[in-house]
């Protein structure tokens, strides 16, 4: 091999190393970059829900006169109606202080042709028989529940395919979307809400407080400029720093 081509090959590595480099330390940079632009999302939406709680709470008549207000997510509410409780559900494999359970799901008539679905509270899972929904009181007539709005339910895994509850037993299912609340009722549904009045009926109602973090978002931010810093480093030290020092020896 000549020297030319010796030197040819050694003049092409430094550049892939260089391309490398200035591709990997970019490339981290990057990514900690979005991981800010993600805490700075989280943080805004934080600002939104506490925004939200602090706003009066809405009755019967606002959301009557402005339908617009289901949309307001976080936003405190207390309305009058009445339980229809013949379509109650029980969302399977809801988590509560670490106790497997359900959630009780029913909709509300708050006007005429107008329900909104309410997450009324939690109750425990039979321990003998899984697929056993306990009873919960259901108040008749007209009654008066404290909320808040809520966004759609989240999506659980499903691992077996949901099937029609037997006549007179409670229906039990891992889901429950905005489309099966409309096809169970006659009236328009008009929002979700979870009810926060105080435990009544074998109900528990102390949810988890709504609250969004950035700092884990931040952490990542952190790493990935540590190591965007750390390829640049390395490249400097052994591609200049060390070949100089090695040619002053």
């Amino acid at each position: 091999m000549t020297e030319n081509s010796v030197s040819a090959k050694g003049h092409w590595r430094k550049w892939l190393v260089l391309a490398a480099a200035l591709f990997f330390a970019v490339l981290t940079a990057r990514l900690g970059v979005w991981q800010l632009s993600r805490a700075e999302q989280k943080l805004a939406l934080q600002q939104a829900i506490d925004q939200q709680s602090t706003l009066p709470v809405l009755t019967t008549a606002e959301l009557l006169n402005e339908p617009a207000l289901w949309q307001s997510t976080h936003r405190r509410v207390q309305i009058e109606g009445q339980w229809l409780p013949e379509h109650t559900v029980y969302l399977d494999n809801r988590q509560h202080h670490g106790q497997a359970g359900f959630w009780v799901m029913a909709p509300f008539r708050w006007s005429t042709g107008q329900v909104v679905w309410v997450q009324r509270g939690w109750v425990q899972r039979d321990l003998r028989d899984a697929r056993k929904a306990p009873s919960v009181t259901t108040p008749s007539g007209q009654v008066v529940i404290t909320g808040r709005l809520a966004a759609d339910l989240s999506h659980m895994v499903e691992l077996t395919s949901g099937v029609e509850p037997v006549s007179g037993a409670a229906r039990i299912q891992a889901n429950l979307d905005r489309a099966q609340m409309q096809a169970m009722v006659s009236d328009k549904v008009s929002g979700v809400l979870i009810q926060t009045d105080a435990d009544s009926e074998g109900l528990k109602r102390d949810w988890t407080v709504v609250s969004v973090s950035a700092d884990k978002n931040t952490a990542y931010a952190f790493q990935w400029f540590a190591l965007s810093g750390l390829i640049t480093f390395l490249y400097v030290w052994f591609q200049w720093i060390r070949p100089f020092r090695h040619a002053r020896t």
